[in-house]
């Protein structure tokens, strides 16, 4: 079966009220979270791939360690896993889908959780002029080759060779 049929570039989900919102498929959100570095738009913050950290709190389970984790809940309840609004990395619509922004690639980037839910359906120069970017810094400069933790998630796949999560992930990725 072919990647394009297992994961379609943008599906159509009917919204209640008759509307249809577009969704991307995950090659697209790889896409786009690869082409913004794994940054995300609005806070400059790093942030981690959303299946990366499904598979840790997995592997953290098998392990037998029953606590909860702050980096992830299963229904991204962010009072459950504070470091959620941070870590986890959410596709957002540079012009928000309700006020007739695209589902094109283009008008999509990577933001994480917090700024996703507080930018909401604000045009993108508003949320801008609210809230500007304070680039960050660190001690010895920002982040190169940061991946969103996606090469430990396609580690952790390979080597444990019990696939939890839908096939190719690997074509994604990588």
């Amino acid at each position: 079966m072919s990647t394009d049929t297992l994961y379609p570039m943008v599906s159509d989900i009917e919204i209640e009220g008759g509307s249809h919102r577009r969704y991307a498929s995950r090659e697209i959100q790889v896409q786009v979270f690869r082409r913004d570095r794994w940054l995300c738009r609005w806070c400059g913050c790093p942030v981690i791939y959303a299946p990366t950290l499904r598979y840790l709190s997995g592997f953290v389970k098998q392990e037998g360690i029953a606590a909860p984790l702050a980096y992830y809940n299963r229904n991204w309840r962010r009072g459950d896993a504070p470091l959620l609004d941070r870590l986890g990395a959410v596709i957002d619509h540079v012009e928000a889908h309700s006020g007739g922004g695209a589902s094109d690639i283009a008008n999509l980037a990577t933001a994480c959780n917090k700024c996703n839910g507080r930018k909401s359906n604000a045009r993108a120069e508003e949320f801008i002029k609210r809230h500007p970017l304070i680039p960050v810094k660190g001690k010895y400069g920002d982040p190169v080759d940061w991946d969103g933790l996606s090469t430990l998630f396609m580690s952790l796949v390979a080597k444990n060779k019990k696939p939890r999560h839908r096939p190719n992930w690997h074509d994604f990725v990588c």
